[in-house]
């Protein structure tokens, strides 16, 4: 399987949490909504031992994560991600336009001529089952 390093190794998400809410931390979802929850090799290794796995393997993929072929297809798209929303969702009309203005800018710095690309960091994660 593929699951996400630690949010801190990935550009994306840390990158678009401080557009939308510079200078403060904003607060993660619920432990079984994080997608980072998956992040932490020892966790994952006790998860699939008890379920039956054993020689548990994880590989660093290191590649870029494309958001869309232009920042406005990448605005809308990260506009439809759920931790973009409860942020937004959170804030005022004053604050949610500036940090939309920020997110904007963001995906704009960030569009090359493949998309608009960001840092990022996964685990793919290899086991054995034994029955």
């Amino acid at each position: 399987m593929l699951v996400w390093q630690s949010q801190h190794r990935n550009e994306w998400a840390t990158a678009i949490d401080a557009a939308l809410s510079p200078g403060k931390p904003t607060p993660g979802p619920a432990h079984g909504a994080n997608p980072f929850s998956l992040a932490q090799p020892a966790e994952v290794e006790s998860i699939l031992g008890a379920a039956g796995f054993s020689d548990v393997g994880f590989e660093d993929v290191h590649e870029p994560v494309f958001y869309g072929p232009d920042a406005e297809s990448a605005y809308e798209i990260v506009c439809s991600m759920s931790m973009t929303r409860d942020v937004l969702s959170r804030l005022g009309t004053s604050e949610a336009r500036s940090a939309r203005a920020r997110l904007r800018r963001l995906l704009a710095d960030h569009e090359t001529s493949q998309g608009v690309a960001f840092d990022s960091r996964a685990w793919l994660v290899t086991a054995k089952r034994v029955d």
